[in-house]
């Protein structure tokens, strides 16, 4: 099995706007002898959340939180956080092989999560599920006092993970050369997951603050994405990425993606032989392997 590295500690410019000293109170309290996640991938976890995970509930009304991806992937998150658990999806059932999921159904452990999320969320149209995720936590933990929902949503920033997380679940790199011209595109994409109504559509506008790059109408109606076009215009992207990096299969895109960035700056596409090169990589950021849930 392949190394994948851990989420690092950042010295930040700023306070994070996210706040979980709740969680960290209930977790020190169920698990006081392990080491609690870093506030790092916290930040992380609730973007990837926002564009992967899904807060549900069954016919009998009990709370359940799922991740669809790689197992890999799902086993850090099981083991950073210390709870849930891992089913693996076979072909026959989501017609796509090595894709598990990540359950939290256990009482407890959802009320982790419950105070993980409550009042940590970017997304209005993920936070109005996880507003019913919570109604129904509440109606089976049996508490003498419920767990009120925290309606104030967190504006990220370029200091904290969660644009790192999105971009896991939801971005997309590419990077196209065209025929035999000396032309090419390389570009940045988020937002097919997130880019749902008029409110998720401000927080699309927000990023662009961040990372530069323009919203855009989605071809699917009612949907718009974040995008960043020009060898030189994801250099800020690039520069956030160098100190909050992706986590998940994605990472290779990323890597591939960056270098083929580097070889234009230089001009590489200028000549016949290296741009046969540059062209075979482009169009190798994208393959997927095995067990790779990456956007097309």
């Amino acid at each position: 099995m392949t190394t994948m590295y851990t989420i690092p500690l950042v010295a930040k410019k700023s306070p994070s706007p996210f706040r979980f000293p709740t969680f960290y109170t209930l977790y020190n309290k169920h698990f006081p002898k392990t080491n609690a996640p870093s506030q790092s991938f916290l930040e992380w976890f609730v973007g990837f959340t926002e564009g992967n995970g899904s807060f549900k509930f069954n016919s009998r009304g009990i709370a359940i939180f799922v991740i669809s991806l790689d197992q890999q992937v799902l086993e850090y998150i099981q083991r950073t956080l210390g709870f849930g658990r891992i089913n693996k999806q076979g072909l026959r059932r989501l017609r796509r092989p090595c894709t598990s999921c990540f359950i939290v159904e256990e009482l407890a452990s959802v009320a982790l999560l419950v105070a993980l999320f409550n009042g940590n969320m970017v997304l209005p149209i993920k936070q109005s599920s996880f507003a019913l995720f919570l109604k129904a936590f509440n109606k089976r933990s049996r508490r003498s006092q419920d767990v009120g929902f925290i309606p104030s949503l967190v504006s990220p920033t370029i200091y904290d993970f969660w644009l790192s997380g999105i971009t896991d679940a939801d971005g997309c790199f590419n990077c196209s050369l065209l025929g035999n011209s000396k032309a090419y595109r390389i570009r940045f994409f988020l937002g097919e997951l997130l880019g749902e109504g008029e409110d998720n559509l401000t927080v699309l506008k927000h990023i662009t603050t961040l990372i530069g790059g323009v919203v855009r109408t989605h071809s699917n109606p009612g949907r718009h994405e974040l995008i960043i076009n020009g060898v030189r215009n994801v250099e800020r992207i690039l520069k956030y990425f160098e100190t909050h990096p992706l986590y998940t299969q994605k990472a290779k895109s990323y890597q591939l993606w960056r270098e083929v960035q580097a070889s234009l700056l230089k001009g590489e596409h200028l000549s016949p032989a290296s741009r046969a090169v540059l062209k075979s990589q482009a169009a190798s950021i994208n393959k997927k392997n095995e067990c790779t849930t990456q956007r097309e």
